[in-house]
């Protein structure tokens, strides 16, 4: 009985660390270094629209998937800065006030490179530019590129607990801007072979312009054998305020995720496959800029990631400007009647008919006449002050014809004050209309 006893201490010895010992849990990257990342996230709440002047709750209920492979381009203090992501899933289900929606990337769409450049995630496809669904499947999943912040740089102790470093944090909460983050992360348990932290708290920031309150609860288990994380349980509680592209929303969330270190580069990531990524952060205009599809395949357009899709109909393109949050502008594209080959709407009747839009008071005309152009396309501007619905407002107004007689008329509406922001912003989308043929 006491060999039995002597031999179970003994066991007890070799697989924990000694009271009070402590212990490395510091996770290493490298340039070169392979994961598999499969990420499942569940999520419930409500949105908060304005219907009719009254705020009018929305159920959602969404089930997004991920299983892809990553590889690291560049580091940076112990954090991944950059990896190209070959995503073998990547679907999210979605039923909106019971409407289904359902959103994928394209097959030629799959390889993704993910990276900070500066404070917020940018991700992109080199094979060319990605829709506004295809961005948000790919970067508003649980992202990994800061994923080892969570561990402390130093050796701890069981039930010893750190705060996040800010920009970890805003990482991890994928918000553009950090307002505050009380994020601590505490070594719950240790053995020689494996570990688990938890980590609570609240954070706060701002995305797409509106403020956010996070709740998190979360465990990560590693694997101290390989020194790595190889699993990671998500909660989170999200209270969002309504932003200028965004309802309010409160949102209950669940992500699992699993994550295994590679012994082999996946052939989808292999260096010579990878020759088409820029390197550093001067990225082509092409996979910066977000494409949209009219739906009923008439048209397509160019556009700045800034340019949120807000609203979208038979007949119109709803969309608004944020820079750095703040709502510069509101654009309406408009497809409208075919004048014929060669033909376009005549300059007097499109100023007659701008001028005479509901809630529209013109009072004064800034500039008029035909903006150089190519491809044999036509295009008239006019720009006027006046009030739209009782508030002071400048609008840029253009008709757009191809030579076919295919016809779109954009309307940007903005305060005065900011003319200046919008800058050139709105002939860079007029620019970039497209017309498809049949």
């Amino acid at each position: 009985m006491q060999a039995r006893m002597i031999g179970l201490a003994l066991s007890l010895a070799v697989g924990c660390p000694a009271f009070g010992q402590t212990v490395s849990i510091t996770e290493s990257i490298r340039e070169g270094d392979c994961f598999r990342v499969v990420a499942t996230t569940s999520l419930t709440g409500t949105l908060k629209v304005s219907r009719d002047g009254k705020s009018t709750p929305l159920k959602i209920a969404a089930k997004n998937e991920h299983d892809f492979f990553e590889r690291v381009l560049e580091t940076n203090k112990g954090l991944i800065q950059k990896s190209a992501r070959y995503y073998q899933t990547a679907h999210s289900r979605a039923t909106v006030d019971g409407a289904a929606v359902d959103r994928t990337i394209a097959a030629d769409h799959r390889l993704i490179v993910a990276q900070r450049p500066g404070d917020s995630l940018f991700c992109f496809a080199p094979a060319g530019p990605l829709s506004r669904s295809e961005l948000e499947v790919v970067s508003e999943h649980f992202d990994t590129l800061h994923l080892t912040g969570l561990l402390p740089a130093k050796e701890v102790r069981v039930g010893d607990t750190w705060k996040l470093e800010s920009s970890v944090a805003q990482s991890l909460c994928l918000f553009d801007g950090l307002i505050s983050h009380e994020l601590k992360a505490t070594l719950k348990e240790a053995t020689a072979s494996s570990a688990t932290v938890v980590l609570e708290g609240i954070a706060k920031g701002i995305e797409n312009g509106a403020m956010a309150t996070l709740t998190i609860s979360a465990t990560v288990q590693l694997d101290l054998t390989k020194k790595r994380i190889v699993a990671v349980e998500w909660k989170q509680k999200d209270v969002r305020d309504q932003g200028p592209a965004s309802p309010a929303a409160e949102i209950d969330s669940l992500t699992t995720l699993k994550r295994e270190l590679l012994a082999a580069e996946p052939e989808q990531l292999l260096v010579g496959k990878l020759a088409t990524i820029p390197t550093g952060t001067d990225i082509p205009v092409v996979m910066k800029s977000l494409l949209h599809k009219d739906p009923r395949g008439r048209f397509q357009f160019l556009h700045e990631r800034d340019w949120q899709l807000v609203g979208q109909t038979e007949y119109h393109v709803l969309m608004r400007l944020l820079d750095r949050g703040d709502f510069v502008a509101q654009a309406t594209i408009t497809h409208w009647k075919n004048a014929g080959a060669g033909k376009h709407l005549a300059t007097d009747e499109f100023e007659k008919l701008v001028e005479s839009g509901t809630g529209w008071k013109q009072e004064r005309i800034l500039e008029r006449g035909e903006v150089p152009t190519d491809g044999g396309r036509w295009i008239y501007r006019v720009s006027a002050s006046g009030e739209l619905e009782g508030s002071k407002v400048v609008q840029n107004f253009y008709v757009v014809a191809s030579p076919n007689g295919e016809q779109m008329i954009l309307t940007f509406t903005m305060r005065p004050n900011n003319t200046d922001r919008l800058g050139t912003r709105d002939l860079a989308i007029v620019n970039a209309v497209d017309f498809i043929t049949k």
